[in-house]
């Protein structure tokens, strides 16, 4: 065999490795959180949660890490999406209808931070903490009231709840049949974000994708290869915030409630998200960084439930408790790079 011959096979037997050792450490780690959940009694409602925020991890994955914007407007587009689906439920509309109404809402919310960006050279952190801090009006003008219940119309959960209940009851007796709800929550919401993902991956490898990816990396290579790259940071832009506002539709129907606050803070659960993700998961590709944004977000919410069964906090603790759950989140990789380094001195100046 030549070597022209044996090098695809290379290729192939690396990349095949690759993603092996993802799913290998993927497998180690839900062993791991499923027996931390069994030891400390953490409902699976908390994967059902992250579940629903997932696609808020993805979204900032986009514009921190592939487009490389400093994009705070997701604490906008979240509560807008959640605030479009919940008024569109209450007024009739079909619950998966609303879905690509909230896509659309945070879509033009992250458009208005690009055009600010591009049109008035305002610096893109500025451009959208402008943004972040109109939307709050615009959800409130949204809903109309400061919060909108949902707790006896119809979501996208609603048709598979008594079944669900059904079969549990059935299966495992009542003991478990309060969990009926969080089991339906958990497939759904996978449905939906295992969708959203394999469209993203297969969007991202088509020629659009890559002039999007390249575009975050050295925007100057692009511009010298003829594309628009203005262009690529109103897509990424768009794309990010209407995956938010994706989870916020998802989020307001699993709670029962849109409120006009409930986007504070999302951004830094998202970067949390994220940073999770790429510690334990170690993606090699696109594919893997998107999934790992995903786990590392339902990680983020077993390790919040944790902290609070542990120590058996008040709920009035929820922001402390998020607040150093996503401290340890980004402080964790920081120390571990330190201790490399300094076991590599130490192995250096040994004589």
């Amino acid at each position: 065999m030549t070597s022209n011959n044996k090098a695809p096979h290379a290729r192939r037997y690396f990349a095949a490795l690759k993603a092996h050792t993802f799913l290998v450490r993927l497998g180690v780690l839900a062993f791991f959180v499923g027996g931390l959940m069994s030891l400390s009694n953490v409902n699976i409602g908390a994967i059902g949660q992250g579940l629903a925020l997932a696609l808020v991890g993805v979204g900032v994955y986009i514009s921190f890490r592939v487009l490389n914007f400093p994009d705070l407007s997701v604490d906008g587009s979240f509560p807008i999406g959640g605030a479009v689906a919940a008024a569109l439920i209450a007024g009739g509309t079909p619950a998966e209808g609303t879905l690509p109404a909230a896509l659309i809402a945070g879509a033009l919310v992250g458009l208005t931070t690009a055009l600010i960006h591009i049109t008035f050279k305002i610096e893109g952190l500025l451009a959208s903490i402008i943004v972040m801090t109109g939307a709050y009006t615009f959800t409130l003008r949204i809903m109309g009231t400061s919060n909108i219940p949902l707790l006896n119309v119809r979501t996208i959960l609603t048709p598979y709840e008594a079944p669900m209940r059904e079969f549990v009851t059935a299966t495992f007796g009542d003991a478990l049949r309060r969990q009926a709800n969080n089991l339906v929550e958990i497939l759904i919401f996978g449905v939906v974000v295992a969708i959203v993902l394999v469209v993203l991956n297969a969007f991202m490898h088509t020629e659009i994708g890559l002039a999007l990816r390249a575009s975050g990396k050295n925007s100057q290579m692009v511009r010298a290869v003829g594309i628009h790259d203005r262009m690529m940071i109103i897509l990424g832009l768009m794309l990010s915030n209407g995956l938010a506002a994706l989870a916020g539709a998802l989020t307001v129907q699993q709670l029962g409630f849109a409120d006009v606050q409930m986007g504070v803070g999302i951004i830094v659960r998202g970067l949390a998200a994220v940073m999770i993700g790429e510690v334990l998961l170690r993606p090699k590709n696109i594919g893997q960084a998107l999934w790992s944004a995903v786990f590392g977000m339902i990680i983020f919410e077993v390790a919040r439930a944790w902290v609070f069964s542990a120590l058996n906090l008040n709920a009035t603790d929820v922001r402390l408790v998020s607040a150093l759950v996503v401290l340890l989140a980004l402080a964790v990789p920081n120390v571990l790079n330190r201790l490399r380094l300094w076991q590599r001195s130490r192995a250096h100046a040994a004589p």
